[in-house]
C-alpha cells in the first residue's frame, strides 16, 4: 500500500466550501445586527466552544462517508465516553485522569473497529451495523450511569475549558484534530485510498487498495473523534450523561453534507465539514436566543440536510453535462 499512490476519482469542490463559509459569515452578520451583544468577544468565544464538539465528531463522520459508509453510532459513542469519563476520572490524580483518557479513547476506537469489522467482514450494510452498535452502546451507557451523574476531575475539566477571549484549549484541540486528519486525507496514501473506495470499491481493489483495511480505519477514526468529543462534553458538564450524544448522529451527517461531502461517497473536504458544523451550531444558538421551540430546530436541521442533498445533486448533474459538452 505504501508504494501505491491513487489519486481521488473526483476532487472535492473547494468552491462549494467557500460558499458555506460565506453563508456562515452572513448568518453571523445578521445576528450581530439583530443583537449587538452577539458580536462581543465573550459571546464569540462561547459560540466557538459550543460548536467545537460537533465539528470534531463531524470530521470523523466525514471520513467514513467519503469512504462510502455512514456511522449512526457516533452519538452513542459520545454518550458512552462521557459516562466512562465520569466514573473513571473522578479523582484529580494524574493516574486517574490518564487512565480515564486511555479508557475513553480505547472504548470509542474499539466500537469503531467493531463497526468496521461488521461492515467489511460480516457484510452487514453500514446503516444497519452502526444502528445496531448505537443500540448496544446506548445500553452500555445506561448500565454505567442510569442517569446523568458521576464526577469528572475538576483539574482536568478546568484545563479543557480554559479560555482567553476567542482562544481556548478546545479550539486548539479542534485545530490539532483538523491538521492530523488533513494530513491523513490529503497528503498520504490512506486519504487517496479512502476517496478511491468511496467512488468504486471494485476499481480501488483492482488498483491494489486494501479496501477492507482502509474502510475499517475510517470507522476507527470516527470512533476516536467521537471519544474526543465525549471528553470535551464531559469536561463542560463535569458529569457523565447517557443520552447527551443523542442528537450528534444526525447532526454530524448534516454538517458533513452541508460542508460539501457527498453521501454517495468519494467526495468531500474536512474543512467544509467544520463550516457545516459551525453553521448548525450558530443557527441553534440563534434560535435559542430568539426562543424558538426545539421541535422547529430539528425541522430546520432536516430541511438543511435535504437542501444540501438537492444542491449538490444539481451541482453534480451540471458538472457532468459541462464535461460532456451538453
Amino acid at each position: 500500500m505504501s508504494n501505491i499512490r491513487i489519486k481521488p476519482f473526483r476532487n472535492p469542490k473547494v468552491g462549494s466550501v467557500a460558499v458555506i463559509y460565506g453563508l456562515l459569515l452572513v448568518v453571523f452578520a445578521g445576528m450581530a445586527v439583530v443583537s449587538p451583544s452577539y458580536r462581543s468577544i465573550e459571546n464569540i468565544g462561547n459560540i466557538i466552544v459550543q460548536c467545537i464538539p460537533l465539528a470534531i465528531v463531524s470530521m470523523g463522520q466525514t471520513i467514513v462517508i467519503i469512504g462510502g459508509g455512514i456511522d449512526m453510532s457516533v452519538g452513542a459513542m459520545i454518550s458512552m465516553s462521557t459516562c466512562i469519563a465520569a466514573v473513571t476520572m473522578s479523582s484529580d490524580s494524574a493516574v486517574s485522569v490518564a487512565g480515564g483518557l486511555a479508557l475513553v479513547l480505547l472504548a470509542s476506537s474499539g466500537a469503531g473497529l467493531l463497526n468496521g469489522l461488521g461492515v467489511n467482514y460480516c457484510k452487514v450494510p453500514p446503516l444497519i451495523t452502526t444502528l445496531s452498535m448505537m443500540t448496544v452502546l446506548s445500553g452500555i451507557s445506561l448500565a454505567i450511569l442510569p442517569q446523568a451523574g458521576g464526577r469528572v476531575s475538576k483539574v482536568f475539566a478546568d484545563f479543557m475549558m480554559l479560555r482567553a477571549g476567542v482562544l481556548s484549549v478546545s479550539l486548539l484541540i479542534l485545530i490539532c484534530v483538523y491538521l492530523l486528519l488533513r494530513r491523513a486525507m490529503y497528503h498520504s496514501g490512506f486519504g487517496n485510498a479512502v476517496y478511491a473506495i468511496g467512488n468504486h470499491q471494485g476499481i480501488a481493489a483492482s488498483m491494489g487498495v486494501k479496501v477492507k483495511r482502509i474502510s475499517i480505519l475510517t470507522y476507527v477514526a470516527a470512533g476516536v473523534c467521537a471519544g474526543v468529543t465525549g471528553l470535551l462534553l464531559a469536561s463542560r458538564m463535569r458529569i457523565g450523561d447517557p443520552v447527551i450524544g443523542t442528537s450528534f448522529g444526525l447532526d454530524s451527517i448534516t454538517a458533513s453534507a452541508i460542508g460539501g461531502t457527498s453521501l454517495n461517497g468519494g467526495e468531500g473536504l474536512v474543512s467544509g465539514t467544520i463550516a457545516g458544523a459551525f453553521l448548525i451550531g450558530m443557527l441553534s444558538n440563534m434560535m435559542n436566543i430568539l426562543g424558538v421551540n426545539h421541535f422547529y430546530q430539528y425541522v430546520l436541521k432536516g430541511i438543511l440536510l435535504v437542501a444540501a442533498m438537492i444542491i449538490y445533486s444539481i451541482s453534480n448533474t451540471l458538472e457532468v453535462k459541462r464535461h460532456a459538452g451538453i
